[in-house]
Order: C-alpha cells, then sequence, then structure tokens
C-alpha cells in the first residue's frame, strides 16, 4: 500500500491522483491519502483499460483507494 505525498491525493470518485483540493477530473473534494496500484493513461482513446475503467482523461489514477 503506498501513502501519497502531502501534495498528492486520490479522488475517491474516479480515482484521479491530484495534487489540488478537488479532482479535476470530475469536481469532487472526496480525496484520500492512501491508495494501492498506479495506472498511467496517455491516451485514453484508444486505451482499452480506460474504456473498461470509464476514464477519458490521460493522467495518474490509483487502482484501489483506501
Amino acid at each position: 500500500m503506498k501513502q501519497a505525498s502531502v501534495k498528492e491525493r486520490v479522488c475517491r470518485n474516479c480515482k484521479r491522483i491530484v495534487s489540488d483540493d478537488t479532482c479535476d477530473v470530475c469536481g469532487s473534494t472526496n480525496l484520500a491519502s492512501t491508495y494501492q496500484g498506479l495506472l498511467i493513461v496517455l491516451k485514453p482513446e484508444s486505451s482499452e483499460i480506460a474504456t473498461l475503467l470509464k476514464i477519458k482523461k490521460e493522467g495518474y489514477y490509483a487502482v484501489k483507494v483506501k
């Protein structure tokens, strides 16, 4: 299990790793500091994993949020 750095947190709704107080994908403020796994999406439109997880914006995502 990875502990996010002080600036890095994970959105509990869409699992996006963010450094602000709100998620830039869904706008949620429901953030966690602990997560497992890391998914880096570069081209969501051509990624089967991104399609399966309904990820539409490139970036860093957690696999599991605590």
